[in-house]
This record gives structure tokens, sequence and C-alpha cells, in this order.
């Protein structure tokens, strides 16, 4: 879960971020001195969302248990899920050094700044309408709550940077509330699903398309699934590397004809096209044999 928030996020800050303002690189590594170190090392600004907490948010707990319709036409109880409070520290960090001639300062003000404006539009995001997969249909269609900035006692900020080791610098939390499916033991994703999104600009009568598609890559003996396989979108740099279930998943597809590669350590690569959305779903498995 803590992974698709993550996903959520960038998903957020990537696709909001202002074209006229360069886009910075995304890390949620932990912002210590080796982070540091390869700032320096880098080029560009970067963006650094680092997970620091999680607790539970009580707000939403419900004593009842939820009425599930079964296809039978059966009803049976379900536990609800458990919302959970995602703590973040977003900061903001330049490779450039602080002198006479420049200083990084207002770059990374200015990054900060953008990050912010992008993640305050977006008080309320469902998953499965931003084209974030993953997480079974609980995460997938529930709503999930991003609060920008709340009051906090300025020693959160102060305990962690000196923790870190580094100067007190700027930095923005982000709380991100969603929840947890207690009674999902493991990924109940579909295995191939296409999902179409349809919108238009405020002002516009263009109707503007994207799609995401998932699908599966495994053995052609058993049809076991093939977990770190690569499947690359043959039209444009985007790779995807498969799960433990042998899934990956595209987000941002236009329609039309786009090839894909699927590949495995001693497999036999396959190559096709795949009509969006308009092809079978069987076309979105890829059966590698040696």
């Amino acid at each position: 879960m803590l992974d698709l928030v993550d996903n959520l996020i960038l998903q957020i800050l990537d696709t909001g971020w202002d074209p006229l303002l360069d886009k910075p690189q995304f890390s949620f590594a932990i912002p210590d001195e080796d982070w540091q170190a390869k700032v320096k090392s880098g080029s560009g600004l970067y963006l650094n969302i680092y997970l620091y907490e999680v607790s539970e948010n009580r707000n939403f707990r419900r004593g009842s248990w939820d009425n599930v319709e079964l296809s039978d036409g059966s009803v049976a109880l379900s536990q609800p899920p458990t919302y959970l409070d995602c703590h973040y520290l977003i900061s903001a960090w330049s490779r450039t050094e602080d002198s006479e001639m420049a200083s990084p300062i207002l770059d990374e003000h200015q990054v900060l700044s953008e990050a912010m404006r992008v993640l305050l539009r977006n008080p309320d995001v469902v998953p499965l309408a931003v084209g974030v997969p993953g997480g079974g249909l609980v995460f997938q269609n529930a709503h999930v709550y991003l609060t920008v900035a709340p009051p906090e006692p300025p020693r959160i900020s102060n305990d962690f940077w000196s923790t870190m080791k580094l100067p007190w610098r700027p930095a923005v939390m982000l709380v991100v509330t969603a929840p947890l499916d207690v009674l999902r033991d493991s990924p109940s994703s579909p295995v191939v699903t296409t999902l179409i999104q349809r919108y238009a600009p405020i002002g516009s009568s263009v109707i503007e398309e994207s799609i995401s598609i998932g699908g599966r890559v495994v053995k052609a003996a058993d049809q076991s699934p093939i977990a770190g396989a690569t499947v690359a979108r043959l039209d444009s740099n985007d790779t995807a590397t498969t799960d433990a279930q042998g899934r990956y998943a595209f987000t941002g597809i236009q329609r039309g004809v786009h090839g894909f590669r699927a590949s495995a350590a001693g497999m036999t690569p396959i190559q096709r096209n795949i009509d969006i959305p308009d092809d079978l779903p069987g076309t979105h498995v890829f059966e590698l044999a040696p």
C-alpha cells in the first residue's frame, strides 16, 4: 500500500508540473549525507519526498462491518479498511554551490513552491481515475486525501535534520490519508486491465483521452508468472518490470497501434503490435519460452 501511495504522489507531481518550468528529478530516498553527495554529483534539480512516519487515522475507523453483495445474490460481512496517515517531508535540492556568483536557494524555492501548487490542486484523488494501477478494489476506488503543509510543531523538522546530520533546510510536510485493505492477503488487481480516461480542459470542447493498460508475462510451458521481466513500449522510452505475479502496467497511452517487447533472462523475447484499446485482452499476455 505504501508503494502505491508513492506512485500516486509521483503521478500527481509528474503530470501536474508546469511545462514552462524545469521538472526536477523525483526521489523517495533518505535525505542524508549520502543523498546530498548524490545531488552534488548529479545534474539539475531534485525533489526529495521522504516518508518518515505512518499512523492510523481514527476519524475513519468504523465499528460496524460492511455488507458486501456477492455474485450469487447473497450478502457477506467484510471488515472495513484501515485508513493510514502517511507523513512525508518534501525538500528541494540543487547541485549548485552557494557562492558570490550563484545561489541555489531561489531555484530550490521555486521547485518547492511548484510542488505545493500541484499538490494543493489535488486534495482528494481516486487512484483509478488518475491511472495508478494495483492495490485491489478498495485502494483503486477509494478517496485518497492529501493535506499539504499542516500545522505541526517546528521541532519535527529540527529533530529530523539533526538526525540526518544536515543543516536545517526549508521543507513542506505532506500527509496522505489512504486505506489499507486488511483482508487482502495478496494483490488482487485484474490480470489484464484497460482503463480509458476522457477529459476536457476548462473552456474547451476538445475531448482528450488517456489509456492505461495492464498485462502479464508468463512461461509458455506452464503459464507460471515471470517476475522481473521487462516490457518495453517501442514507440517511447517507457519500460515496465513485472511483479511477483508477472504483471505489468503502462499509463498515459494514446489510442492506436503500439509496439511492445517482452524479455526476461534465459527466455526468447517476444515483440508484437497491440491496437489499444481494440485488441483482445489476450494480446496483453506475453508467453516466453527458452
